[in-house]
């Protein structure tokens, strides 16, 4: 019975493996309904779950959109070829390889819009940043997003047809020339605001040599303070805040920071001397540029900017787009990504040309109230990519690269599921215990637990793969002689 169940369940996982990997399992229909769409003969073709790649993301997000009043949303997509696939709420297919198939497409995956009416086009990554000069065929007056992930974000044209930019906030603009940086920017953006994990320094020239690994809080506030160092140790400094932020503050002339401590002449930093020191300490380093040279003082400056506008209370949920929503005080900031050393990017906010009101003068009034001398310009953060964000967040324990540890839970399961093999094995490395061997039940019960702690933690990591690999291959050795065994049984019972 034993041998049958295994071989019920071998069929039944060879039956679902090949259904899983089949693609056209939707067969030679999908395959017909798909031709046809590409075909752009006129008609919108109606697919389950499309199966049209790139576009599927695009079609996905255009399906959880409320109805809109005026005019329709529909998910579009440039294909190889060149050709327009669109798709509507529906799931309803339309590929335009002409322009008066284009002309057509509202009518087909929207009759319900009146004429006239502006259509919304939920594009992929791949047709915004390979095939974007095809946006020319387009309307002018479409109304572009481009869907990333689960989230769409609205595309503003700010030259010719294919100079776009993505609105992340009303107020804060993305760069589109490369799909890695955009998406680097967009995660960046996204990032919730760690308060515990920010720390504000302030220069000061004969000050502290080493900096705590823990904020400093106010007491009476429980505000975190500004932490004092001289720049000369900053260096071995920084180590002290492995994985946290680390912002500064200063008026930048090139690659020169300009600080003027408590007391005393103004002085220069490099800071590409400064972003070394952050790279070797793993730290993420916010440089603030400001019109003025001057350092934050003892108080809370950090926080109290963000609480002027009105942000102070909901920090703790609030990601860095909002941080810099406050920091640009309702102006318009212009977001641009680039790559610096190996798993570490360059991100900068910086004001759009002509905004509504003074960037600087608008900052410096409202700083000016709480610090006196500080009017913030700009901000240039140098940070660990995304990869290698996710990357230490996705360690269980800290300073173990991920990769490792879910290679040993891994290992350890697999040592658990093959238990017949691993502690077979593992007997004959270090055989049971014999009670009479012990003068205590104590010492019995010691040695019996040290012995199974050492194989749970030591020896399964270490063999659990290829037991389980052995495993495997005894029960299809097993499968595979089961009708010998089966006819050499029946021979045995009626001889």
């Amino acid at each position: 019975m034993r041998l049958m169940r295994v071989a019920a369940g071998m069929a039944i996982a060879a039956a679902l493996a090949v259904g899983l990997s089949e693609p056209s399992g939707a067969g030679w229909l999908s395959r017909i309904t798909r031709e046809a769409a590409e075909s752009g003969g006129g008609a919108a073709v109606k697919s389950g779950k499309l199966g049209l790649g790139a576009l599927d993301n695009a079609a996905a997000h255009v399906a959880t959109l409320p109805k809109m009043s005026t005019g329709a949303a529909l998910a579009a997509h440039v294909t190889p070829e060149g050709h327009w696939k669109f798709v509507n709420r529906e799931g309803a297919v339309f590929t335009a390889a002409t322009p008066d198939e284009l002309a057509r497409v509202g009518t087909t995956l929207a009759p319900e819009a009146a004429a006239g009416d502006k259509l919304a086009l939920y594009l992929s990554e791949e047709t915004i940043f390979a095939r974007r000069p095809l946006l020319k065929d387009l309307p002018t007056d479409t109304d572009l997003h481009v869907v990333v992930g689960k989230d769409a974000y609205r595309l503003r044209r700010t030259g010719g047809a294919d100079e776009l930019v993505a609105e992340f906030r009303p107020n804060i603009v993305v760069n589109l020339s490369d799909q890695a940086l955009f998406e680097e920017s967009i995660y960046r953006l996204s990032r919730p605001l760690n308060r515990s994990n920010i720390r504000v320094l302030a220069f000061e020239t004969g000050g502290p040599r080493h900096l705590s690994s823990a904020p400093r809080y106010d007491p009476t506030s429980k505000a975190a303070l500004a932490d004092s160092i001289d720049p000369a140790s900053l260096p071995t400094a920084l180590q002290s805040l492995k994985g946290q932020t680390a912002l500064v503050s200063g008026r930048i002339e090139g690659n020169v920071l300009y600080f003027r401590p408590s007391s005393g002449p103004e002085q220069a930093l490099d800071i590409a001397t400064l972003v070394r020191a952050a790279e070797a300490s793993d730290v993420n380093l916010v440089l603030l540029k400001s019109a003025a040279s001057h350092q934050p003082g003892a108080r809370n400056w950090f926080w109290q900017e963000v609480s002027v506008a009105g942000l102070d209370d909901a920090l703790k949920r609030a990601t860095f787009a909002d941080f810099l929503s406050a920091l640009g005080a309702g102006n318009e900031l212009a977001i641009k990504t680039a790559l610096s050393s190996e798993g570490r990017v360059v991100f900068s906010a910086v004001p759009v040309s002509g905004p509504t009101v003074p960037f600087t003068d608008t900052l410096g009034e409202w700083i000016g109230e709480v610090t006196g001398n500080v009017a913030v310009k700009a901000a240039e953060v140098y940070a660990r990519d995304a990869a290698r964000e996710r990357e230490l967040e996705a360690r269980i324990v800290p300073g173990i690269p991920s990769g490792l540890q879910y290679a040993y839970l891994g290992s350890l399961v697999a040592g658990l599921l093959a238990w017949q093999v691993s502690f077979g094995w593992w007997s004959r490395i270090w055989p049971p215990e014999q009670r009479q061997e012990y003068a205590s039940r104590v010492g019995y019960i010691a040695a019996r637990l040290a012995r199974f702690l050492a194989a749970l933690l030591l020896f399964l990591p270490l063999v659990g793969i290829p037991a389980l690999m052995w495993l495997a291959l005894l029960q299809f050795w097993n499968l595979l002689t089961a009708p010998f065994r089966g006819l050499r049984w029946l021979r045995e019972r009626f001889s």
